[in-house]
């Protein structure tokens, strides 16, 4: 019977030393849910306004050429190609997406919504 109170003993110790070495890696002052949404929420936009900057340059630069206003937006492959040009890391998920979606879906001239897509691009802020 000795021995099963000995093992019994270092079974409470081992798990009074997890217990306590959890409880110091513990990180009393991470962040609630509802604060990591926001935060990730907030990184998505700045993605989708960095973006819509990056279509509205490549449409002006492509009008500036002379390429007809129809084809001035960029396709999601020159999307891609931005954002991998850029060195861009991608800090939260699906910010990669929403660049990519923003810039490729940047209306061209002439169709509703593209006065306002300009201006939403011109005040954004990275």
């Amino acid at each position: 019977m000795p021995i099963r109170g000995t093992a019994m003993q270092a079974t409470a110790a081992v798990i009074a030393l997890v217990a306590s070495l959890a409880a110091c890696g513990a990180d009393p002052e991470s962040p609630s849910f509802q604060e990591k949404r926001d935060q990730h929420l907030a990184a998505l936009k700045t993605a989708g306004d960095q973006g819509r900057k990056e279509a509205l340059a490549i449409q002006r630069r492509r009008l500036a050429d002379g390429i007809p206003a129809s084809a001035s937006s960029p396709t999601r492959d020159e999307c891609n190609q931005r954002w991998s040009a850029a060195s861009k890391q991608e800090e939260t998920a699906g910010a990669r997406d929403a660049f990519v979606g923003a810039c490729a879906s940047f209306p061209v001239p002439g169709l509703p919504g593209h006065a306002a897509a300009v201006a939403e691009a011109e005040a954004a802020t990275p």
